[in-house]
Formats: structure tokens, sequence, C-alpha cells
């Protein structure tokens, strides 16, 4: 069996709304040496029979389905089912654009030191309609960005990273180990943060993908997300390679994420 030179991991949980058209977004990348690497997370809807449907007509999916463990447990399994030097993450409601694959295929060649890729993208509503772009909001240098750098910008601005962007080397996903599994919203963000350390970041302004923004999503829900976010940024306050600027900022940040939890509770 040949090996990809790039493996697309979906992770979904009852995900039957919109996986389909996410894995009709993969499917009709412009580049072609990619598998597809689904995980099911203990779906109870339709999407184990969307899933099955979608394996029997391309060989190129190969689906796995286990008991409910959560998204980092599913990423990390995904992970470690990966073939392909290059390892892309789309979930289970966004969207890869045609030349995704191709174009980040291209930013990892001319930037041969880059352990993940990643670009801009579109936010989407449940009908698909353009309602705003991810990275406008951040002030990164222009293509590369060196690590230690890159983890530092992400500890000061935020997640300029989109989950659905990512584009990272199994030899980084071998060398930084797995996700967090006790986080269950902030697993990503820990995770990238944890990459800016170890390995050079690259990327493109281009929109190649695209995140769904509805109802349904449980972080709109949840104030569990602001503890995780706290306890991530108390993890690398001592983090070596962080400026005092970020540090800085982390203890900024660990009073904001803190006061929203209790905020969020109160209005529960």
């Amino acid at each position: 069996m040949t090996t990809p030179l790039v493996t697309v991991a979906i992770c979904t949980f009852n995900g039957e709304a919109y996986l389909e058209k996410t894995l009709r977004s993969v499917i009709a990348q412009t580049c072609s040496d990619f598998e597809i690497v689904v995980v099911d997370d203990g779906s109870t809807d339709g999407t184990v029979a969307l899933i099955e449907r979608f394996a029997r007509e391309q060989a190129r999916i190969r689906p796995f389905f286990r008991a409910n463990h959560g998204l980092a447990a599913s990423r990390n399994f995904a992970f470690a089912q990966a073939r392909g030097a290059w390892i892309a993450i789309i979930d289970q409601d966004d969207l890869c654009y045609p030349t995704r694959l191709e174009r980040q295929l291209e930013i990892a060649q001319q930037h041969p030191t880059a352990g993940l890729v990643f670009c801009n993208t579109h936010y989407i509503n449940e009908a698909d309609e353009v309602i705003g772009e991810h990275m406008s909001g951040f002030k990164l240098p222009e293509r590369f960005i060196p690590k230690g750098l890159a983890a530092n910008l992400l500890l000061q601005q935020g997640c300029f990273i989109d989950s659905e962007s990512c584009f990272i080397n199994r030899e980084t996903v071998q060398a930084l180990g797995g996700l967090d599994e006790t986080l269950r919203y902030a697993c990503d963000y820990e995770y990238f943060v944890r990459a800016g350390l170890e390995v050079d970041f690259a990327y493109s302004g281009e929109i190649l993908a695209a995140w769904r923004i509805h109802a349904n999503q449980a972080t709109k829900r949840d104030s569990r997300k602001f503890i995780e976010m706290y306890q991530v940024y108390r993890s690398f306050v001592l983090a070596r390679r962080l400026t005092l600027r970020t540090r800085a900022s982390l203890l900024v940040s660990l009073g904001k994420s803190l006061t929203l939890h209790f905020l969020n509770r109160i209005r529960a």
C-alpha cells in the first residue's frame, strides 16, 4: 500500500448535520496524494451510517469508531493512525477550500524548517454564508514565525491558528506527544503553544478553509472554557523562551479568565 503524503484527520461526535459537507470539501482537493482518517467519538445520531457510506465510496477514507472520550483523545487517536508525512486537521462542521492541501504543501516546501503550517480562514454560518475571517485581528510577522516567538505571540495575542487550518508534520506530532486529554475546549490552543516552543511556524494569509459558527456549539454554553484557559495560562507562566512581556500578559490573562468564569456562573 502506497504511503500518502498527507493525512486529513477528521474527528466527529454527532456531526450528522454538517459532516457530509466537510467530507465532500476534503474529497474535492486539488492535491490527490492524501488519505482521510475519520474518528467517530461515540456518535448516537446518523453520523456512523454517513461515515460508512462515504468509506464504501471512497477508498482513501479510513474510518474508526470508538466509545466517547472527547475531542483531545479523538485527535490523539487520529494522529496515531496517520500515515502521511503531514497531518491536516479539519473538524466535523468545517470546510476545506479546494486548494488548501496543495497550497500548504507549497508553503511547507518554501519553509523547510517549519513543523507547523497554517492559513487564514473564513467564519461561516449554518447556511455557508461568510460572516467574517479569522486573522484580521492579529499582528504577525510575514509568512514565517520562528520557534519561541510563535509561542510568545500565541500567548500574547490569542489563538491565531484555527484548528481547521492546522497542517503539522508527523515528526512534530511525535516529538510533542499528545494533546492534553483533560482539556475539553482548550486542547488545541495548549497544543499549538507547546508546538510554538519547539518548532518554527509558516503561514499564508490566503483563506483556505472555513470555520462554521452555529448555535449548537458547546463552547457557547459551557463556562468550563474559562477555567480551562486559566489552566493553560498557568501552565506556561514559567515556560522557557517566554519574554517578560509575555509573562506579564499571562498574569493579566489569568485574572481575566477567572473573572469570566465566575461571571458566567453567576449568570447561569
